[in-house]
């Protein structure tokens, strides 16, 4: 372990993890101070125990006192939330979730633990966004829904980028296009002003007249 790196983890916060690799092989000694690494690291960008053992593998009981002693008090309690509702509240949610689904596949190039690969992924988007709305949980809820196929992918039908969505979703736009159009006119990208009340507009005035114009042509040229 580099200087550095022994700034980031308390002292004696290794010794405490586990006294039990006697009669172990070097590569079991390596592999658990490995996974300490990880579950120091997690910790410190918020998980809970019971999501570092899961990804680490290392003992509930071992987790929990390293908890204590990084953070000062007990891992709070509760699982992993499994819901997509919060992030479907509003789009800007969902547009954080698109940047941390982009950084884990691009990490997922690399064979790397499952630790590792969300402590890669979060410490990214924290550098990558100005204002986190996701916390390290619900990153990685993220994984787990589209493990699970209650998200998929899809490709946007105004830009053509690939985004995640809700398994059943119509709505065709990934979350930028979404926001941006809720602004601009779909036939011009003129900016609109939508009133506070009503239905939101989709086109402004000159292409709602323009598309009446060309309905009435078309009803002619039927009849």
């Amino acid at each position: 372990m580099s200087a550095d790196d022994a700034n980031d983890y308390p002292e004696g916060a290794l010794i405490c993890l586990d006294g039990k690799l006697s009669g172990r092989t070097d590569v079991d000694i390596v592999r658990q101070t490995q996974n300490s690494l990880e579950a120091i690291r997690l910790v410190q960008l918020g998980a809970r125990a019971p999501l570092v053992s899961r990804l680490t593998g290392l003992e509930k009981t071992v987790v929990n006192r390293l908890y204590r002693q990084l953070i000062g008090r007990h891992s709070p309690p509760g699982q992993t939330p499994f819901s997509d509702t919060w992030y479907l509240q509003n789009i800007q949610r969902m547009l954080h979730v698109n940047v941390v689904w982009r950084l884990y596949q691009y990490f997922l190039q690399w064979d790397r633990s499952a630790a590792r690969l969300l402590i890669d992924v979060y410490e990214s988007y924290l550098n990558f966004v100005r204002t986190p709305v996701l916390n390290l949980t619900r990153t990685f809820s993220v994984f787990s829904l589209v493990t699970v196929q209650e998200w998929y992918e899809q490709v946007c039908d105004d830009c053509a980028v690939a985004y995640i969505a809700p398994l059943g979703s119509r709505r065709g736009a990934c979350p930028i296009c979404s926001h941006y159009f809720n602004y601009r006119c779909r036939g011009c990208g003129v900016a609109l002003h939508n009133h506070p009340r009503g239905r939101p507009r989709i086109f402004c005035a000159q292409c709602r007249k323009n598309h009446a114009v060309e309905m009435r042509k078309s009803g002619t040229a039927d009849g």
